[in-house]
């Protein structure tokens, strides 16, 4: 986590020297301090503000965008005794880090999101937890305010969640849905609730072949159709492969680089040797020297997962879709 450390007074000063030996970072000169809140604002993970909170409002008003986007902000006053989580509690990690902070000074980290005073799941934390991303920001604040009221919310998920740890009030989708609900899927999954909060896991490998020198906006209409078609989310594309051959192709580079989906190459020996009926082209055996490219290409990068199509051809472009193998999902709660 890159950090740094603001002050305006010498005993600011000591507390923030003190913080970056023990936490890392870097303490940030006085005469420098506007210029560096602007820089740092966009360069670093977590901004301390060792100083009145309401300076630290003040200086950084102009420059918060987003919760999923701004970096996490911690005030604290110069003796160490109060560590405030300001800014982006959990996907940024304030509150986290308020703990951490407050417990090597031995002070008290004060912590004011809703649904950790209310001891409830925040999904938001949950979702950077089990590395899914969050479709819908805009609906979080409707699920956690549900929770917060004691209200049921429905979950649909179709990976496996340990439900344990779990609100009683988090009720899965062989209940009636209700007003409120969140849905774990890599498909484009139809939801009957008033909010519903979409949340979309790495699972999904897409292997592509494609003729030599295709155009890249053909190819990037044939992967919008191809997720289309099958219904599957393009949040949820962990990576595309490819064989040797094809590991240059602009227009493969061009589409991973746009959606920023690494590039996986699969190697042709591990094609060959590979037990899996693959639907073989004769075509592509003359061309590359192998039965399969797309399918292949999916099935092996996603470590011989379930196979959700086969080769579906387009003009001069073939893609296969396959499902990794995840690990349940948990709420590990609020972690220090």
């Amino acid at each position: 986590m890159k950090t740094a450390y603001f002050w305006l007074t010498p005993q600011g000063e000591q507390l923030a020297l003190r913080l970056q030996k023990a936490f890392g970072g870097t303490v940030e000169p006085k005469a420098a301090f506007d210029t560096a809140v602007q820089r740092d604002f966009v360069s670093c993970d977590l901004l301390v503000f060792i100083m009145a909170s309401g300076i630290a409002v003040r200086k950084i008003a102009p420059l918060v965008q987003s919760k999923a986007s701004d970096p996490a902000v911690l005030v604290l006053d110069q003796q160490g005794k109060y560590v405030i989580s300001l800014l982006s509690g959990h996907l940024g990690g304030a509150n986290a880090a308020a703990r951490r902070f407050a417990a090597y000074l031995g002070g008290e980290a004060v912590i004011t999101t809703a649904t950790d005073v209310a001891g409830v799941p925040a999904f938001d934390l949950f979702a950077k937890q089990n590395d899914l991303v969050i479709e819908n920001l805009h609906e979080l604040k409707h699920i956690s305010s549900a929770l917060v009221a004691e209200e049921k919310i429905t979950l649909l998920t179709d990976l496996p969640v340990e439900l344990d740890a779990f609100s009683e009030n988090i009720v899965p989708e062989t209940h009636p849905v209700q007003p409120c609900a969140v849905v774990i899927s890599d498909q484009l999954r139809d939801c009957r609730a008033e909010h519903t909060l979409y949340l979309r896991p790495k699972s999904l490998v897409l292997g592509v072949g494609c003729k030599k020198n295709i155009a890249p906006e053909h190819l990037e209409q044939c992967f919008l159709r191809f997720l289309e078609e099958h219904r599957l989310s393009r949040l949820s594309v962990a990576k595309i492969a490819t064989v040797a051959l094809k590991q240059n192709e602009p227009a493969i580079l061009a589409l991973c680089e746009k959606y920023r989906i690494p590039l996986e190459i699969v190697l042709d020996d591990a094609i060959l040797g590979c037990n899996y009926p693959f639907a073989a082209s004769p075509f592509v055996q003359q061309v590359t020297g192998l039965p399969s490219v797309s399918e292949a290409s999916a099935y092996l990068a996603s470590g011989c997962g379930e196979v959700l199509t086969g080769k579906v051809k387009y003009s001069g472009v073939t893609f296969a879709a396959c499902r990794k193998k995840l690990p349940a999902l948990r709420w590990k709660g609020e972690t220090s």
